[in-house]
């Protein structure tokens, strides 16, 4: 009920409903949306104040194998951690944190030239970009270092001498030239050609023309564009200042016997609770101080149940998702059903913004592999016969399929592959196949002719 003023500048009374959101409510609902890595740091600073709390990291980080597996079974569901048991049968990943620069100047540093063109070349690593390329003319870089054009040169020449090759390349034609070296003796002489004047022509996939225009074989212009493709378009990429990206399961499902068995990775949430010594604090403080740590122990207590509860909600959504999907459990991808976020959230009972946040940025490890729990929902597509409808990750893993298995000579067109799916049971127009097969990165079937 609230007091106002209306337009005759009079009091009134009205009432209304409004959902308050608590700052612990808000602390709920942000636990259960972030990643593990995202929670580990979420907690370390809700916490890092808190002389009550101690607070076990997420210590682990892993890069799943994919698994292969067939059966089918019921669902069955625990929930352990892996102190329980021996650890799982992953692959701790460890990446190295040297940069490009780091890499860049160690070469530099060991070769025998002069020092002023190598002081130069070290100067001008900061300028290369997230795919190892030296985007400013010598003019610019001469300009902005105050060095002379002839140095500028000197240093630019030594950069590209060092690996990974075709670093500090100003362009993709001067990219390749720099890494023609790499190319087979038979093949070299017209890839360098095919690079200097042809470039277009190879990304459209031009082989007859080119084969005519430069009197050879199209087997020979094959081979060489094939050892083109084989050189490095971005020498720079995932070495410019990359941080390691890890990947942790926040559920595990693995099959036992008959039964799928899904688990919450309790080692990818961090463990939270007071220190053991916080009563006897409480009995030997005066009442301000006991004040100060009762508000301490409710936060404490608070993080603990959110977490519960974000473990809870995990487990519940992921049982769910491996009870939608047991076929591609069994199958593979061509199983895949339609999957949508509101079905999961009416079989739960629960809001569809609760599945959306449970899970955003969580992975499942299954016997198939490891996927983002959102690889699971995928939109229908209508069915042929009147049968069970086919999802469009189905339709994908069919589309690549007929893709791997047409002859390299006559590649099907998207309209054959249409032809082909429709035969399965899966109509889809032209330009559906077409946005599919290029969402999968797979190119056209003239580019994909093979002579």
């Amino acid at each position: 009920m609230s007091v106002g003023y209306g337009q005759g500048y009079g009091l009134y009374q009205e009432q209304a409903q409004k959902l308050m959101m608590t700052q612990q409510m808000q602390q709920a609902i942000t636990m259960l949306q972030c990643s593990a890595v995202e929670l580990d740091q979420y907690i370390q600073t809700e916490l890092a104040s808190n002389p009550l709390a101690e607070v076990r990291p997420v210590a682990v980080e892993w890069q799943m194998p994919a698994g292969i597996f067939t059966g089918g079974g019921r669902i069955a569901s625990r929930s352990t951690g892996y102190s329980e048991r021996q650890a799982p049968p992953l692959e701790q990943t460890l990446r190295s944190e040297a940069t490009l620069a780091d890499l860049l100047e160690e070469q530099i540093r060991l070769t025998a030239c002069d020092s002023q063109v190598a002081h130069t070349a070290k100067r001008l690593i900061g300028s290369l970009d997230e795919n190892g390329y030296l985007r400013e003319t010598p003019e610019e870089l001469a300009h902005w270092t105050g060095a002379p054009l002839e140095l500028i040169h000197k240093a630019i020449e030594l950069l590209q001498s060092c690996d990974p090759a075709g670093i500090a390349a100003r362009d993709l034609q001067e990219c390749l030239t720099l890494q023609l070296h790499l190319v087979p003796t038979e093949q070299r002489a017209l890839a360098g050609q095919l690079i200097d004047h042809h470039l277009e022509e190879i990304a459209a996939g031009r082989i007859s023309h080119l084969a005519r225009a430069l009197h050879v074989t199209t087997q020979e212009v094959q081979a060489a564009i094939d050892a083109i493709r084989q050189l490095n378009p971005r020498p720079g990429a995932g070495l410019v200042e990359e941080r390691p990206a890890y990947i942790i399961p926040d559920v595990i499902v693995e099959r036992v016997g008959g039964q799928y068995v899904v688990m919450t990775n309790e080692s990818a949430q961090p463990s939270v609770r007071l220190d053991a010594a916080y009563r006897r604090w409480m009995r030997a403080a005066d009442a301000e101080t006991r004040q100060y740590l009762s508000r301490k122990v409710q936060a404490v207590e608070w993080i603990v149940r959110c977490l519960e509860q974000r473990r809870v909600t995990l487990h519940r959504v992921a049982e769910a998702i491996v009870q939608a999907q047991m076929d591609f459990l069994d199958r593979g991808p061509i199983a895949m059903r339609p999957l949508t976020l509101r079905q999961i959230a009416d079989t739960l009972g629960v809001h569809e913004s609760t599945v959306s946040r449970a899970t955003r940025n969580k992975y499942m490890q299954t016997p198939r592999g490891v996927f983002e729990m959102k690889y699971f929902f995928t939109a229908e597509l209508a069915s042929s016969d009147g049968g069970a409808a086919a999802s469009a990750e189905a339709a994908k893993h069919a589309i690549r399929q007929l893709i791997d298995a047409e002859d390299p000579a006559h590649p099907l067109s998207d309209g054959a592959l249409c032809d082909r799916l429709a035969s399965q049971g899966i109509h889809l127009s032209r330009r559906t196949v077409a946005k599919y097969r290029e969402a999968m990165r797979i190119p056209s079937s003239s580019r994909r002719r093979r002579f």
